[in-house]
């Protein structure tokens, strides 16, 4: 029996392919449109009466899901494969009705999941140790609720597109692994809620440039009783169009507050952002799902550096975006799917 790729296989696959990579790939040949569509819905509940004496209080929590793939060799060199991933959940959660009262009540739900990413890949499929690749990726959400002044639909708006080389490890109807290294520009585009009283919105973007090492790989587990997916990716900025703004501000920070830790640089750090989910089917329909995710991002490029707005509000807008510490995300859920097509 094979041995099962591990999440540890995203970090090595591309120093080292199996002994079996180095046989000689074997002629691609065109074909239809590969579809997979699922939709899920992850659930999770708990109540508790007013008289419950621990103390506790209840919680509904649901995730909406959809995974769609289309993919297909167009030609015996050119090979395209898209993604679209949509997720949204909330969270309800029982709390006193006021202070010193016994009587429970449900708060107003709060966003727990929210996601939409889109890419397609070509890649050319020339037969050697490494294709040429082009990509181009998407990445939003439905509302972002960072901002206390209010929420904003569909912000920020993140597009990368990237090309260099892609290493095929393992490529069959069940299991992959590819790994890919390239140059890549993000240009991010997002609005903000600048006047409490009118909700006045103030559009911005930027723009960053680096090198992106992207591994992913799909492997059967326990004798295909569990699948594991899996998405390392890695960007490590060389350029970013704001970065005057930001020395500006650390100058403007600095000066009011010398005792401040300087930010102009963290741009230059690495971005990682780390996938792992694990799936048991239990019946055509239920399934139980375990997911982990790891994010690094010591600074939001997303962040709105105008040197117009008081200094106030840039602090308080740039502490926002500074994370000094990776960001650790974990879902344990019974999951309701379907499979569409």
């Amino acid at each position: 029996m094979q041995k099962p790729i591990v999440p540890l296989v995203l970090v090595l696959g591309a120093l080292a392919a199996p002994a079996r990579a180095a046989d000689p790939p074997k002629p691609v040949e065109p074909g239809p449109w590969k579809l997979t569509s699922v939709a899920s819905l992850n659930l999770s509940q708990s109540s508790f009466s007013d008289n419950w004496s621990g103390g506790d209080q209840g919680s509904v929590v649901w995730v909406l899901g959809f995974d769609a793939k289309a993919e297909r060799q167009l030609s015996p060199r050119v090979n395209l494969a898209n993604q679209l991933l949509l997720a949204y959940g909330q969270t309800l959660q029982q709390q006193r009705e006021s202070e010193g009262s016994t009587r429970l009540v449900w708060a107003t739900p709060r966003k727990t999941t929210d996601l939409v990413q889109f890419e397609s890949t070509a890649r050319l499929t020339l037969g050697g140790w490494v294709d040429p690749y082009a990509s181009l990726r998407l990445d939003s959400q439905f509302r972002d609720e960072s901002n206390p002044f209010g929420a904003v639909s569909l912000s920020p708006v993140r597009l990368t597109e990237t090309a260099g080389i892609a290493r095929v490890f393992q490529k069959t109807e069940e299991r992959e692994l590819i790994s890919r290294l390239g140059l890549g520009l993000r240009e991010t585009f997002a609005r903000a809620i600048v006047d409490p009283v009118t909700k006045r919105k103030e559009s911005f973007s930027t723009r960053d440039g680096g090198f992106e090492w992207q591994t992913q790989a799909t492997q059967p587990m326990l004798e295909k009783k569990v699948l594991y997916v899996g998405k390392l990716l890695v960007f490590l900025p060389v350029y970013y169009s704001r970065s005057n703004d930001l020395e500006g501000f650390d100058r403007d920070a600095r000066a009011l507050d010398p005792t401040r830790e300087s930010v102009k640089d963290f741009w230059r750090t690495a971005d990682v952002n780390f996938q792992n989910q694990f799936t048991t089917q239990i019946t055509k329909l239920l399934a139980v799902s375990l997911a982990a995710q790891f994010v690094y991002d010591k600074f939001d490029q997303s962040t709105n550096l105008d040197p117009k707005l008081p200094l106030p509000d840039r602090i308080t807008l740039v502490d926002r975006g500074v994370r000094k510490a990776g960001q650790l995300r974990e879902t344990l859920a019974l999951s309701f799917t379907y499979a569409l097509f």
